[in-house]
């Protein structure tokens, strides 16, 4: 997905110069990290691509890592068969199951479980509701697969969710649309930096001190070069929510702040659907009742304050009810019992730092293995209570930080930030102006030397 980064021999140079002479944005962060995170933050920031280019590089597969297969190890015929069902990232339009093996192999390497993982439909060509109807169907498919697949029924209580980014977000919003269904529900929720407000009201996004590579919201997700794909969905989108506010069909379930004169938001749903708890899970009426859950941020994250929101919710529902247009709904809400929940914020941590190696990466793995084991292979043994950590980057467990606490008291939740892409119209890129090739010219032999 980074080649054209990697072939870049100055873009390298560069970030060399910059690690020795200046330093990486956090202390603990060595060269690898350092070049992998500014990488994903060039790419971030590169809006030259069309969304069918970076569709078409997101899908390369990722290499399956060495000491990584499926043991004959009789899993077929255990009592509790251990298995993840897993939802890639791509903010759901990039990325599917063969571009996220590092992933998926460690999982099934630390965990000792069978994976599922599936490339469920992507934005913008097959918008919401898609990727819920596939996951849905991925799990149903687990519980009751088709007889000439020669596969066993799973229990559903062997099963944990698994996902990363907006891989999370799906994972928290099957786990929705299951509780609403009155089914069966998994043994548990495991996310990486789930993204479950697509709002972004939260104050981490428009954070200028946030070192994530994830870029500060810039009043829409829709900053891409002009293509056939983008057009189509920008003219089906215009059209549907024409359609929706002439239809009147009752309170609107959006805020003012989601009519937006330069257009829409994200390319998953329209703006008048942002605010459906299956597509932005933090602003559902309630997150009572739900498997118990272990949510994963890091404190450099942009959606960090998200995910500390949502796990407020979801352990104390009857204290954190939403946003302010939700108001009364969670008292009608039949699932007020409080899910069992762990947070764990990650210092130093950007968005989904188990893609660099690192501590905090290990300490995650080795957490998340203890999670999966305790909620399927000790379904009848009491949980720890829910609780809401601070990790250091030497493995210490400690209370929330003050900054932390900020969004718990955020008046803004499920509103849209009022700032619009013109305020945001230059994005940082790595110009090589003459003054700069004649500055990697002169340090270039340092950096050789030191590096």
């Amino acid at each position: 997905m980074f080649e054209f980064l990697n072939n870049t021999l100055l873009f390298n140079i560069s970030l060399i110069i910059k690690y020795y002479l200046i330093g990486p944005p956090k202390p603990s962060w060595d060269l690898k990290f350092y070049q992998i995170w500014a990488m994903i933050k060039s790419m971030f920031e590169n809006t030259t691509m069309t969304i069918e280019q970076k569709q078409s590089a997101s899908f390369r597969p990722d290499p399956t890592p060495a000491g990584v297969h499926v043991p004959n190890d009789g899993w077929e015929k255990r009592e509790i068969r251990k298995t993840i069902l897993y939802f890639h990232g791509g903010a759901y339009y990039l990325r599917n199951k063969d571009s996220s093996r590092n992933f998926t192999c460690s999982l099934a390497k630390w965990t000792n479980a069978r994976v599922l993982a599936i490339s469920y439909r992507l934005a913008p060509q097959n918008p919401f509701p898609a990727a819920l109807h596939d996951a849905f169907a991925a799990y149903l498919y687990l519980l009751n697969p088709p007889k000439d697949t020669g596969l066993e029924p799973l229990n559903p209580k062997n099963i944990v969710f698994a996902g990363i980014s907006a891989g999370g977000g799906l994972s928290l919003a099957l786990g929705l649309a299951i509780r609403d269904a009155g089914l069966p529900s998994c043994a548990g929720i495991s996310c990486w930096g789930p993204w479950v407000d697509l709002t972004h009201s939260t104050p981490s996004n428009l954070d200028d001190e946030c070192a994530d590579f994830m870029p500060k919201f810039k009043g829409s997700n829709i900053i891409q070069a002009k293509s056939q794909v983008l057009s189509e969905y920008k003219e089906k989108t215009a059209a549907l929510t024409e359609k929706i506010k002439k239809q009147n069909l009752g309170p609107k379930i959006w805020h003012d702040s989601f009519d937006r004169p330069d257009g829409v938001l994200q390319f998953y749903a329209p703006n008048e659907g942002l605010a459906i708890p299956y597509v932005s899970p933090m602003l559902a009426e309630s997150l009572g009742n739900l498997p118990p859950l272990l949510l994963v941020t890091g404190d450099e994250e942009r959606i960090r304050d998200e995910i500390i929101y949502l796990a407020h919710r979801s352990a104390e529902p009857t204290k954190y009810k939403g946003p302010s247009y939700n108001a009364g709904k969670f008292e009608k809400s039949p699932f007020q019992t409080p899910t069992n929940t762990t947070l764990e914020i990650y210092e130093e941590m950007p968005h989904v730092f188990q893609m660099m190696e690192h501590f905090s990466t290990t300490k995650s793995y080795e957490r998340t293995s203890e999670f999966i084991d305790r909620v399927i292979n000790s379904p009848n043994e009491p949980l720890p209570p829910s609780s809401y950590n601070y990790i250091s980057i030497k493995g210490e467990f400690n209370p929330l930080k003050e900054h932390h606490k900020k969004v718990l008291d955020w008046e803004e939740i499920g509103i849209v930030p009022s700032v619009t892409r013109n305020e945001f119209n230059s994005t940082t890129s790595h110009i090589l102006t003459p003054k700069l090739l004649i500055s990697i010219g002169i340090i270039s032999v340092l950096a050789y030397i030191l590096y």
